[in-house]
């Protein structure tokens, strides 16, 4: 038995037309991971609904903004502009150096140290040298009648 046709305008009951919504952006979503799996697609569906709620789904392997950018260059329609890219490389680079920092913390803490370089850890063993120096300076400062005692 099939389903009968509906006239496409907006639903006017509110409970009905959040119902609707509800079942249709699934479907939708449902849809676009099919296509992206079936046919080995870059897909992605971005969704606001009318309170302004984002719903977004994008095939994996991918990120929507890869899709966006590809959509710019081949549709010819600018989303964002120069100012837009400089701070998308901005955040791009800050990324690559808090890696980093996180890896030079975890070098610091004695974690992953078999990859590194002599001439790397004898940096790190200077690090630790001046930072256990500055400790025991403001530890003369701060209690200069207490012994300093800090384990090497």
């Amino acid at each position: 038995m099939g389903r009968g046709k509906i006239e496409i305008k907006r639903i006017e009951n509110s409970t009905n037309r959040q119902v609707t919504f509800s079942k249709r952006r699934a479907g939708l979503v449902k849809k676009a991971r099919e296509i992206g799996v079936l046919c080995d697609a870059e897909v992605g569906v971005v969704i606001f609904s009318s309170g302004g709620k984002l719903y977004d789904y994008c095939s994996p392997r991918t990120s929507l903004s890869r899709i966006l950018e590809k959509y710019q260059t081949n549709s010819g329609k600018i989303l964002w502009d120069e100012k837009h890219k400089s701070l998308s490389a901005e955040i791009d680079r800050v990324k690559k150096e808090n890696d980093n920092m996180q890896i030079e913390l975890r070098h610091l803490k004695g974690e992953d140290l078999n990859s590194l370089q002599p001439r790397e850890l004898i940096a790190i063993e200077e690090a630790l040298q001046n930072g256990q120096t500055n400790l025991r300076d403001k530890m003369a400062i701060l209690h200069p009648l207490a012994p300093i005692s800090i384990a090497s």
